[in-house]
């Protein structure tokens, strides 16, 4: 049985498994739906094809998508499958002071938007209100710029993507995203049915290193800026390392926040997600495993191998072989072993308290074999 909107209401968004990624709003071919409240709401008339739940990246085991994307088991249990592992540094300073890390996505991107290599980059950046995630569509490295920097909060990234395509046209776009974003694009392009139309653009995909993000209202407006006085206009950059949140300040010393006080703020389904380094993306790109001021670039697909040479045509970045620096890749594998204990901290947890599990864990492969929702009737109206 196909699994619809009903479906993913009562599996993903009621127990709130939902991530905002936006995917399923995206793909709707007759745009039956709308983010709403960072959530995805019914606003039209449901044609029951199934691909919403299809594209939804809460409904399987990430780790069922590892031979479909790979055609092979990963050869490093905990980082993924990867071709090579390097510490990546761009070589313009105004890049780094703006950036994360060693400024190797805006290097990246930037160079593969001006080569031609992609036409269009989803990129997370801030409007209005301080530090909310907005998501762009940037076409050139100008614009790649004014989106560095991580927001450690959702945005709709497959939102973006559809932007790019139905209003800018784009037939090449790289998405750059969490690990469940980056399995959301997998998503799109692995379940049938699909909207081609979206799937087909997607070029290249660069996930990021992720330990968690954290909810805009209750952690950013409600702690940091309520609770601690910490003005979010005030607030130059986040950056999460040596398990403390660290607040960058404008005209004032950086706030430092252990992150042992503030994971209960850490949005439900990143506590139960096991996925530390993007292990579906082409390429994958974080701080861990790198010295400070530097980034880790895994190459893990073909495709990534052949965007990150060409991209370094430009010499906008300076490359090193990671085995030759330090902490090395044994930094990642003991944090991607802590999400995956935290996970399963977490999922035992709410089994105890009897809450509703992810709907993955009854059937891993995300398969469609539930029993149909009792109101279901054909189809879904407002």
């Amino acid at each position: 049985m196909v699994k619809v909107w009903q479906h993913l209401a009562k599996d993903v968004v009621t127990p709130d498994y939902c991530i905002g990624c936006g995917s399923c709003v995206a793909t709707c071919p007759v745009q039956a739906l709308e983010r709403v409240n960072e959530k995805p709401t019914l606003k039209g008339v449901c044609i029951n094809c199934g691909i919403c739940y299809g594209t939804c990246p809460e409904v399987i085991d990430p780790q069922s998508l590892q031979i479909p994307v790979f055609g092979a088991p990963p050869n490093d249990e905990l980082i993924g499958t990867f071709r090579h592992a390097l510490s990546v540094e761009a070589n313009d300073p105004s890049v780094k002071i703006r950036a994360q890390d060693g400024g190797a996505v805006t290097a990246l991107l930037s160079s593969l938007l001006e080569i031609g290599y992609i036409d269009a980059a989803i990129v997370t950046g801030t409007d209005a209100a301080p530090w909310y995630p907005v998501v762009k569509v940037a076409t050139c490295p100008e614009e790649v710029a004014e989106g560095a920097g991580t927001k450690y909060s959702r945005g709709p990234t497959s939102l973006g993507l559809r932007e790019a395509v139905n209003m800018y046209y784009r037939k090449k776009v790289a998405i750059v995203g969490t690990p469940c974003q980056i399995i959301a694009s997998r998503r799109m392009a692995l379940s049938t049915p699909k909207n081609e139309h979206l799937s087909d653009a997607i070029k290249l995909r660069i996930g990021l290193f992720c330990s968690g993000v954290f909810n805009y209202e209750r952690f950013f407006k409600n702690i940091v800026e309520k609770s601690l006085q910490i003005p979010l206009a005030s607030v130059s950059k986040f950056d999460l390392k040596n398990e403390k949140l660290i607040v960058y300040l404008k005209h004032e010393p950086s706030r430092e926040l252990p992150l042992s006080e503030i994971r209960k703020y850490i949005d439900l389904p990143c506590r139960i997600c096991s996925n530390f380094s993007a292990e579906t993306a082409d390429i994958s790109i974080g701080y861990l495993g790198s010295p400070a001021g530097k980034s880790t670039v895994l190459l893990r697909t073909e495709l990534g191998e052949e965007a990150f040479a060409e991209a370094g045509k430009l010499g906008k970045f300076t490359v090193t072989d990671l085995t030759s620096v330090q902490p090395g890749l044994d930094a990642i594998r003991q944090e991607a072993l802590k999400k995956r204990t935290l996970a399963a901290q977490t999922i035992e947890a709410l089994r105890k308290e009897k809450k509703v599990l992810p709907v993955w864990l009854e059937h891993p492969a995300g398969e469609t074999t539930a029993e149909p929702i009792e109101s279901y009737k054909g189809t879904c109206t407002v």
